[in-house]
């Protein structure tokens, strides 16, 4: 929610900010649409500083998680606002069948100092993560993972447990939705056997902010819908954006807001991609098509089938699509060329003539 003048924040000020955006997305959005928040970097002070809950004092974080659950407590049960006030995540069932999982994923994160001491599982929350996914398996429930930070850009060591639970929850997990990196992307997971297996995708939205140099954008999901043994799998999606350069071409613009933003469709995945559907096995071809010996003319097609605003382009970067793959975790990444990691993190093959 904050901006990203990181240096000058306060705690009055982020406070300020959750306080007013969530009231205005609840004012807006009306009291029969039930929000689903994650709880992101920027939210405390300073940024990316999230202790784990045995740290107590002035040092603690509580002064955040204690307002989030003030200002979200329209949208989420009691059960959801104790384990937020303790840790910053929660879960909730959405309807029969299906169960969001909110992750903190500032207990994971690389900036987060804090894991110094602890970078395993600070919260415990891998740990939470585990029952619940054991309690909807027993009840044949479905679960969508929500979270700012993908998983592929944790520390290892978390990262490596949070893939052996996505293995072993693969039936019972639908879905996996971050964001974070301000850009278009997707994180593809293997099973752990044999490394070659499809058997999840964690999603990556673009922004909505424009840091730095982007357009915003947002995403709407197409999910399997409410019906007995339904998948809840991802059918399909739809990015938009705000194109800055055409609206600050208005009339007037420059001295006021936009009164009526023009959103514009950029591109739908099943579309631009060619595929039928968004299943883990689709995307595994995807990535093939990337990496085949004549990947910079399938990038060329690809691209031009989204309009030539594919994947990083999106957010209005014009950098370079690499994949990377890491601990059975692949994904494109702003990166010039094509980079392997194998499961132990060594460097298998690196190219730097881009894609």
């Amino acid at each position: 929610i904050p901006a990203h003048n990181v240096w000058s924040q306060t705690r009055k000020q982020q406070l300020s900010e959750l306080t007013v955006i969530s009231r205005l997305i609840h004012k807006h959005m009306g009291p029969n649409v039930t929000v689903y928040p994650a709880v992101g970097n920027h939210e405390s002070t300073p940024a990316n500083s999230f202790p784990p809950p045995f740290v107590h004092g002035n040092r603690s974080v509580a002064w955040l998680y204690d307002t989030m659950a003030e200002e979200w407590s329209a949208w989420l049960p009691e059960q959801a606002l104790k384990t937020l006030r303790y840790g910053g995540f929660y879960t909730v069932e959405v309807q029969p069948g299906l169960r969001v999982v909110s992750l903190n994923m500032n207990y994971c994160a690389r900036e987060n100092f804090w894991l110094m001491v602890n970078s395993t599982d600070p919260a415990n929350q891998l740990q939470w993560l585990v029952l619940i996914l054991q309690a909807s398996e027993d009840k044949g429930e479905k679960v969508h993972i929500i979270g700012h930070i993908p998983p592929g850009l944790c520390l290892g060591s978390w990262s490596w447990n949070y893939y052996h639970i996505v293995n072993r929850y693969e039936s019972t997990i639908a879905g996996q939705f971050f964001g974070h990196t301000h850009l278009d992307e997707f994180q593809m997971f293997y099973d752990e056997t044999t490394m070659a297996r499809p058997l999840g995708v964690a999603f990556i939205a673009p922004s909505v902010t424009t840091y730095v140099n982007l357009n915003p954008g947002y995403r709407v999901y197409y999910v399997d819908g409410n019906y007995q043994g339904s998948s809840r799998l991802v059918l399909d999606h739809e990015t938009y954006i705000l194109n800055l350069t055409e609206a600050n071409k208005s009339p007037g613009s420059a001295l006021s807001p936009e009164p009526n933003p023009k959103w514009k469709l950029l591109y739908r995945a099943t579309e631009a991609f060619g595929l039928s559907s968004l299943f883990p096995s689709d995307y595994d071809g995807l990535l093939r098509t990337f990496i085949n010996d004549d990947r910079k003319s399938n990038w060329t097609k690809l691209r031009n089938s989204a309009k030539k605003l594919l994947f990083l382009v999106a957010g209005g970067s014009t950098r370079t699509d690499a994949l990377i793959c890491c601990c059975g975790v692949c994904g494109l990444s702003a990166h010039d060329g094509i980079v392997f990691l194998a499961a132990d993190g060594g460097l298998l093959q690196s190219s730097g003539d881009g894609v």
